[in-house]
């Protein structure tokens, strides 16, 4: 796409640190001013966009996000796809550093915004079943209870259990929720000796120990074993559908946490963070054809 439109259609979805909210003040003052145009979706969500022209405030952005590490939260094959795209131009054509090519169009969030938010993605397993001596291995490490297999009651668990580490199974006939009871045998299993020590974190126990450990699933494959779902209810439909044979319902993870977590350089499983909100696609476009400059 990147060859034959010589375009960025999708911005890299990047958070980074503003304590101080300096970026936050800006952009608070700057959406004071008209906006360049407002657009509303198809989902009926609506978008509003601001020019900053003033080369006094857009150097103050420069100064403020000079020394920056930026967390990619999504789009990490756009980011990917760009440098090999750039490396590609570089060797067959005369550049310089303002290049457009040299860049990509991205879209920055502060991580201490309050609006930025990331929603929980279920997990739907296509081949395993909740076998009764899986079930009693899992009651060795997590208090087990039958709970109504509604989006209601399932929904109700997880948000009120937010400070501990927890977790539903519905298998198209029963739901149970689960919470881990100690921290500690299911770190050292998942460490085992590892220099480098892994964070417990939800995601963390389901692929690696859950699924892993106590069900031996081996590795996932997408689509062919395990599908990624954003709604409860979808996860519940897909198994009552018979197009999985387990839904695994998890809560999200904060956003502070993921930003701990990348600078440790260290990453979570894949599908772990869904950072809302997204520009919708196509409000901007960013030329990088041969001629134009930054």
């Amino acid at each position: 796409m990147l060859r034959t439109l010589q375009k960025d259609l999708e911005p890299v979805f990047l958070i980074f640190s503003d304590p101080d909210s300096q970026i936050a003040n800006f952009f608070a003052e700057t959406s004071k001013t008209p906006p360049a145009f407002k657009v509303e979706d198809t989902s009926k969500i609506k978008h509003t966009i601001w020019r900053v022209t003033d080369p006094q405030k857009i150097k103050f952005v420069q100064k403020t996000l000079e020394d920056q590490v930026l967390v990619i939260t999504d789009g990490h094959h756009r980011y990917e796809s760009a440098i090999a795209y750039r490396d590609e131009r570089r060797a067959k054509e005369t550049w310089t550093p303002d290049s457009a090519f040299n860049y990509h169009m991205s879209y920055m969030v502060p991580v201490q915004d309050e609006g930025l938010v990331v929603l929980p993605t279920h997990r739907l397993l296509k081949n395993f079943e909740l076998s009764s001596d899986i079930l009693k291995r899992l009651k060795t490490f997590f208090t087990v209870s039958e709970i109504p297999p509604s989006v209601e009651a399932l929904e109700g668990f997880l948000e009120s259990s937010k400070q501990a580490h927890a977790f539903c199974i519905y298998d198209g006939a029963k739901a149970y929720c689960f919470i881990l009871k100690d921290e500690k045998p299911v770190s050292e299993l998942l460490n085992n000796g590892k220099s480098k020590k892994t964070e417990v974190h939800d995601v963390v126990i389901l692929r690696e120990f859950v699924f892993k450990i106590v069900m031996k699933t081996g590795e996932l494959k997408i689509d062919e074993d395990i599908v990624y779902v954003d709604s409860t209810r979808t996860a519940l439909q897909q198994v009552d559908s018979g197009n999985a044979k387990l839904a695994f319902l998890v809560n999200c993870i904060d956003p502070e946490t993921v930003w701990r977590i990348a600078q440790k350089r260290e990453r979570l499983p894949e599908k772990s963070t869904d950072f809302y909100p997204k520009p919708v696609s196509g409000l901007m476009i960013m030329d990088i054809s041969q001629k134009e400059k930054l």
